[in-house]
């Protein structure tokens, strides 16, 4: 098959499964089903018809604004519809064309969800994270299941325990328990050794930011964040660059 075609493919696979993502990012915080009813405007409840929900081109062809009440449509519908498809056409040229890439592809779509609900409401769902599980535990067919399984554990218990050493330093709930799970989901994808540069990525992204938050007087020491974006920041690294970063760690300390 040519290879225009395959990308062509991926790309609309990724629009596609990005516009299903913004369902589920709106209706799963409020317990609602993901299948039905068919998709309406947030503001006005008007129906969308069959061109009206095309990923990225109806809001092209309706430029940012709803058809029935003409408020603007959030941007990011958009922006998950095309940051999904841009993941996938990278999972495609990282894995090629077979079982990896389709696991792979599942992952980031979980962790697309994961990310953006907890933004909003500090909440990791257990139903996603169940979803989540899924990869790894298919990847254990084909790899080294020791490795993978380790990653569950090690991930799992290392933020256990910072989040009952930091219930006991500060005296109040320092780390939430769905970060604690999805870590054992990014272990058991990831493995042990990928899963901790992750963790590493994860931990330094949050310091980095927090500080320039804090410069800026849009952060105080004790206000809550969410984790799990920085969690998918990293696990994002590690799909994609895990083996070339432990690589050059090791080249560079070992030598």
């Amino acid at each position: 098959m040519d290879i225009d075609i395959i990308v062509l493919w991926v790309i609309i696979l990724g629009l596609m499964i990005g516009s299903f993502l913004n369902v589920c990012i709106h209706r799963i915080p409020k317990g609602e089903s993901i299948i039905s009813p068919p998709s309406k405007c947030p503001n006005c409840d008007h129906k969308l018809s069959a061109w009206e929900n095309m990923p990225l081109l109806s809001f092209l062809l309706l430029k940012g604004k709803c058809r029935e009440c003409h408020e603007n449509i959030s941007w990011r519908y958009p922006i998950v519809e095309g940051l999904t498809a841009w993941l996938f056409l990278m999972t495609y040229y990282h894995e090629g064309l077979n079982i990896q890439f389709v696991l792979s592809c599942v992952f980031i779509a979980v962790i697309i969800v994961i990310t953006l609900i907890d933004l909003d409401t500090f909440h990791i769902p257990n139903g996603l994270l169940l979803v989540g599980l899924i990869p790894g535990l298919i990847m254990l067919s084909f790899d080294n299941r020791s490795l993978y399984i380790i990653g569950f554990l090690i991930l799992g218990f290392l933020y256990l325990f910072i989040r009952l050493g930091g219930q006991m330093v500060f005296r109040k709930e320092a780390m939430g328990l769905g970060d604690v799970k999805y870590a054992s989901v990014i272990g058991l994808f990831l493995g042990w050794k990928i899963g901790l540069m992750a963790t590493f990525i994860a931990f330094f992204g949050a310091a980095i930011l927090s500080i320039v938050l804090l410069l800026f007087g849009k952060y105080s020491f004790g206000q809550k964040i969410p984790f799990g974006p920085f969690m998918s920041l990293g696990a994002f690294i590690g799909i994609f660059w895990g083996p070339q970063l432990i690589e050059g760690y090791l080249n560079f300390f070992m030598k």
